[in-house]
This record gives structure tokens, C-alpha cells and sequence, in this order.
């Protein structure tokens, strides 16, 4: 996906509180760690992160049985469903309605999701969800999906675009929900925001139903973050996609402070924000907000009275401009500052204890916008002793001139 494509569409699990269901118990409800190492936030849990690597996982359940040895499914005697199904398992007077059954059903984890068809059942967490579509020519594709299970494994889902009007009414970022008769395709290999390899696709027979009354408790959401250095490696490789949290220095090249009003009008023809952002005392860097990003982040600033401090974005692309790493959002990117989540705030908790440790500086691009003349810039260039930097060059064009001579 493009950074800066179109952006029409998008559920966000974290920006609303949602109240948990309660009450469908199928199998046998456990807490369980997953393996992965990455930050949960769920309801309750207070566990700290470690901003230049990812922090550890997370789940909770309701009781600590143990589980017989082979793979971790749940068996259910009896299952009522009821949901909406793609119209080719679907007769022509029942299309778009609930559906109603009693079956035996396997209800499944996310690590244990192979590729081909799954007549089984998974349940999840809806976290967030977006549009995707083709980079040139803008056609929509599908809707893609970042999904949590009990366990706290994050996976990827796909519902493609002729389905989409099928299930959309039904969902609602941070909802839970079960997913009957589903397909594992491969996950792409270009800006993943999931660790599987496997993808869950939608298909014609699939049925989605509000999970109700579960006593399982299911994480709000997981986080992978990644450092200076960590980003640095990962530079220009069109690889995961992996969150940030820091606290900001700059917003458009202003420091923020009370006073300080956004232009919005700018910001929307612009479609970005320009952050200046900083973990500890690492080095700064350059943090881009395209579109809806943008337009979230403005939102928030302003009603935090410009003083909104740290920040976090998610699924964040790593790319080198004029030599200097730069991160750029994503059409999937989230936006939380201050308090929103549980990572947010204790990185909160730390900037207050350690505002002295957080001002030092140790910039590897520049942190301060200084407008310049051309021969200024010469000068500059002239001095024996100078240094590498980045300039921004805004000019108008004289002339074009076709050829050389």
C-alpha cells in the first residue's frame, strides 16, 4: 500500500473503549502466554515495554486448565452460530440475514491456521481495519484486517472487495467476533503488519457472528516496536512494518507549547504532518504523517491544547531521505499520543521522571527549520569545515529548456 494512497475507510480498535461480552463458554477457557515478543494491551494489564526492542506478550483468560498434548484446539460439543454468510451458502431469501445452526464446530488458535480451507471456527478480537487498493490504479481490492485471538497472536485477515458489503455492517473495530468456514492463504511478503506467514481470507461460505457473553478475555491489542537502530537495518527493505513510540520535538518544524495552532487548511492540502520525534535520549528523527494519519494526528493535538507529548504510530515505514532515516505511515497506520493506551502512558510516566534525560539531544538530522538564500546555501557548501546536512528546497521554475548543448 501506498503511504500517501487514497483513504476512505478505517476501524480502530484503541481509539474507543469497547465493553467486553460476557458469557458463551465453549471448550475449556484458559490463560495462556504467547510466544511472540511484542506489547498487549488488555483490560487490567500493566506491563512495561522496552522501546528499543519489542516487550512481551501478554493474554489473559479465566482459569489456567491444562491441555492435553497435540495441537491447541477446542472441541465443542454442541455450537449455536449465528452470523452472515457469503450469498453463494446462502439462499435468495435469506442473503444478508442471520444465519442460525447447530453444529459440532473446531474452534481453533491463530498458530494453528495452515494454508487451505478451514471448516473450523476462530475467534477474535477485531482490532483494526482498511482499505486496500491497488498503488497506480487506485482500484479497490479488498478490506484487510489486523485480528488478536485469547492467546495474543496477531494475524493478518482479508476480506476481498466483493464481499465487502456482505460483512461490513456487521463489524466494528474492538468488537469480538467468530469466523466459521474460512480460508489460510499466503500473507504478502511486502509491509506486513503481522508475524504469520498465513493470511485468514474470507471466502463465498464463510459466516461471521458477534462472539456474545464469552468469559474469555481477549487482548485489546499488541504493538511491535522498534528502536533507531532496529529501523535503520530495516531501511528501504519494503519489509514488516513495525510501531513507534517516543515523545515529539517538533511539530512542522514548532516546538509544541500551548499556544501553538496547527494549520489545518495547509496540513489537509498538504496531506501530511511533519514530526520531529525522539525515544529516550536516542537520536532524533524525522516522523511523516500522510493522510488520515495526518488528519488523526491533528485532531488529537488540538484537543490535547497543544500539549500532547508522546506519541505513538503504528505499522511505520523505514526510508532514507538526503541520507537521514525517515519513517512514513502507512495506509494502516494508527495514531495514539499521552494517555490513549497502556504504552503511550508509560511512556508518559517515564518523559515526567526523566524530562532531563529526554532533552538531551544527539540529532542525526536536522531539528530546527532555518529558511536560507541560495548563496547562503553556497557559502555553507564553500566552508572547509562543514557538515553534511539536509535542505529543503522550495523555488519556482524560470525556465525549461529541452536538450543540453
Amino acid at each position: 500500500m501506498s503511504s500517501t494512497g487514497k483513504f476512505t475507510l478505517s476501524g480502530d480498535a484503541s481509539s474507543k473503549k469497547h465493553s467486553e461480552p460476557s458469557g458463551l463458554s465453549v471448550g475449556d477457557p484458559h490463560s495462556k502466554k504467547s510466544k511472540g515478543d511484542a506489547s498487549v494491551s488488555s483490560p487490567g494489564l500493566s506491563k512495561p515495554i522496552d522501546t528499543t526492542g519489542d516487550s512481551p506478550g501478554v493474554s489473559t483468560g479465566v482459569s489456567n486448565s491444562k491441555k492435553p498434548n497435540g495441537p491447541t484446539v477446542e472441541r465443542a460439543k454442541t455450537s449455536v452460530s449465528s452470523g452472515v454468510r457469503g450469498k453463494s451458502s446462502v439462499s435468495s431469501d435469506v442473503r444478508g440475514k442471520a444465519i442460525v445452526s447447530a453444529n459440532v464446530v473446531e474452534v481453533m488458535f491463530f498458530k494453528d491456521v495452515k494454508f487451505g480451507p478451514h471448516e473450523g471456527e476462530v475467534r477474535f478480537r477485531l482490532i483494526h481495519f482498511w482499505e486496500a487498493r491497488n498503488v497506480l490504479k487506485k482500484i479497490l481490492l479488498g478490506l484487510e484486517m489486523l485480528l488478536i485471538d485469547e492467546e495474543g497472536t496477531v494475524i493478518q485477515g482479508f476480506i476481498p472487495s466483493a464481499r465487502i458489503d456482505t460483512y461490513l455492517p456487521h463489524m466494528k473495530a474492538g468488537g469480538i467476533y467468530r469466523l466459521n468456514n474460512f480460508f489460510g492463504s499466503k500473507n504478502k511478503t511486502l509491509y506486513r503488519v503481522a508475524e504469520p506467514s498465513v493470511t485468514l481470507t474470507f471466502t463465498s461460505t464463510s459466516a461471521l457472528s458477534v462472539l456474545d457473553n464469552s468469559p474469555v478475555c481477549f487482548p485489546d491489542d499488541r504493538f511491535r516496536f522498534y528502536g533507531y537502530e532496529e529501523f535503520e537495518a530495516a531501511c528501504d527493505l519494503k519489509g514488516d512494518l513495525y510501531d513507534y513510540v517516543g515523545h515529539i520535538k517538533l511539530v512542522n518544524g514548532e516546538v509544541p507549547h500551548e499556544s501553538l495552532v496547527l494549520d489545518e487548511s495547509e496540513i489537509a492540502s498538504t496531506r501530511r504532518v511533519l514530526l520531529h520525534v525522539q525515544t529516550h535520549d536516542g537520536p532524533v528523527m524525522k516522523l511523516y504523517l500522510w493522510d488520515k494519519a495526518a488528519l488523526d494526528f491533528c485532531e488529537n493535538f488540538k484537543a490535547t491544547g497543544g500539549t500532547a507529548k508522546v506519541i505513538l504510530v503504528t505499522t511505520l515505514n523505514p526510508k532514507r531521505f538526503g541520507g537521514a532515516l525517515t519513517l512514513s505511515s502507512m495506509t494502516s497506520s494508527r495514531v495514539f499520543m499521552n494517555s490513549d493506551v497502556q504504552a503511550t502512558q508509560e511512556y508518559l510516566t517515564w518523559l515526567v521522571s526523566n524530562s532531563d534525560v529526554a532533552n538531551r539531544v544527539d540529532a542525526d538530522v536536522v531539528t530546527k527549520t532555518e529558511t536560507v538564500t541560495i548563496g547562503e546555501l553556497f557559502s555553507y557548501m564553500k566552508q572547509a569545515a562543514a557538515k553534511v546536512a539536509w535542505f529543503e528546497c522550495t523555488a519556482t521554475v524560470a525556465n525549461v529548456v529541452h536538450g543540453s548543448s
